[in-house]
Formats: structure tokens, sequence, C-alpha cells
């Protein structure tokens, strides 16, 4: 994986995959096609929140 967000998990929009395990995943592709789902998934740092509760919008 590409060191553009080396702390991020990123995990996809529709099914919720763990994206950074699948393979060939690279954060610095801005969008990502789940391996599982094949829903496009954007990369980017609009995208990072600190909790699942913030990306829910429930904090």
């Amino acid at each position: 994986m590409s060191g553009r967000f080396p702390e991020v998990d990123w995990f996809c929009d529709r099914c919720h995959e763990h994206l950074n395990n699948q393979s060939g995943f690279d954060d610095s592709k801005y969008t990502w096609k789940c391996t599982d789902c094949g829903h496009k998934n954007s990369i980017s740092k609009d995208n990072i929140y600190e909790s699942h509760e913030k990306f829910l919008g429930s904090e």
C-alpha cells in the first residue's frame, strides 16, 4: 500500500469491506473499486472520520 494516508483504514461505502486488505489496494489512487461488491470508493482526506459515530453523524 502507498503512504498517502498510512494510518487510515478504508472501508467500502456500500458493503463496508476493509479496502486496505484487498489485493492491489493503493491509497494514492484517489478512487478504489471494491473487489467484493464493485462499488467505486473515493479515497481522499474529505472521507476520513475520527470515528464511526462521526461518519454516521451521530456525534
